[in-house]
């Protein structure tokens, strides 16, 4: 049997294709398919391009009747938009044995294999999704780019141009960050920055998230104001992962892995977060798996049972 893992996101969507033996056959790469952001029929569209590039690798997989997770941004939010995905999956994909989730829940069983614990996603957007060892599942934040998703690189995005204005104005002390957002735009004039983050980051939640960039070369080179955006973007993620760990039926301590862009801050926002967490029995750990692997694994659970996600987990750590 064939399985297929597509991790969809707001930046971007990967598939996978494995054989029964955890074998990795083809793999494919397109942009997002948040349906909110791109529209329901790109969202589609995007779909339908990624799994005909695993049918052009592997002919027979519709003879097959390959199990295919679809995690999808947004899935679980709107009874009527979970509706029309539900209905075109189903018409688009007919010979395959199909599956949806939100995006979150394939980021847990790719880092933690399917075991009780928590993913901690901090990319574009974030969340926070929880499974514990009975089957409970919890999760927090992500609720909307516009006024949820604490923490994550779009989030800090928007708060870095809110502490490169108030480094320019010297509301706060200057520092590193001011240079580098007049060198990386070529400002005449600070106030120039008005109209480019309107008109080429305002209604780009992908490109805002990219601006966590020039943070994190702010904080590198000493920016205090920088250092501090981390730390509170931790506190908030901490807030997230306190959310779900409440609501878990658990004894003891709990396993927490954590994945997404702005990891890349490394220390910046590890540190704090830890310490955040510090007094309560969380183990955090980095993740086993990637979240199209999960996505592999939720399809071969669902579709051939827990001896075959064993084969599969067993056959990538060998790798």
């Amino acid at each position: 049997m064939y399985f297929i893992g597509v991790d969809g996101g707001g930046t971007k969507t990967e598939f996978l294709l494995t054989d029964d033996q955890g074998l990795i056959l083809a793999s494919y790469r397109a942009g997002s398919t948040s349906y909110k952001h791109v529209g329901m029929p790109e969202c589609i569209r995007i779909l339908k391009s990624g799994i005909e590039a695993m049918e052009r690798m592997k002919e027979e997989l519709k003879k097959e009747a390959a199990g295919v997770c679809f995690a999808l941004p947004n899935f679980g939010e709107s009874k009527e938009a979970d509706r029309i995905l539900e209905e075109e999956i189903a018409g688009n994909f007919e010979g395959y044995q199909t599956m949806l989730v939100n995006d979150s829940e394939v980021g847990w069983a790719g880092s933690l294999g399917l075991s009780p614990g928590m993913n901690l996603v901090a990319g574009t957007g974030s969340i926070v999704f929880g499974k514990d060892d009975k089957g409970n599942t919890a999760r927090a934040g992500g609720w909307s780019d516009y006024f949820s998703d604490e923490g994550s690189c779009n989030w800090l995005g928007k708060k870095t141009m809110e502490l490169f204005s108030k480094e320019s104005d010297g509301r706060v002390d200057r520092g590193p960050l001011l240079e580098i957002m007049r060198e990386s735009f070529k400002l005449g004039d600070d106030f120039d920055m008005i109209d480019i983050f309107e008109r080429d980051y305002q209604n780009n939640r992908t490109s805002t998230a990219g601006l966590q960039k020039l943070l994190l070369q702010a904080a590198r080179q000493g920016d205090r104001g920088a250092v501090k955006l981390y730390q509170e973007a931790a506190r908030e993620l901490a807030a997230c992962v306190l959310a779900v760990y409440r609501r878990m039926e658990h004894k003891g301590s709990m396993r927490m892995s954590y994945s997404g862009g702005l990891f890349h801050a490394g220390a910046f926002v590890l540190e704090p977060l830890r310490e955040a967490l510090k007094e309560y029995p969380i183990q955090m750990e980095a993740p086993l798996f990637s979240p199209v692997q999960g996505a592999v694994l939720l399809a071969a659970e669902r579709f051939a049972g827990v001896r075959e996600t064993k084969r599969l987990k067993r056959a990538w750590q060998e790798t």
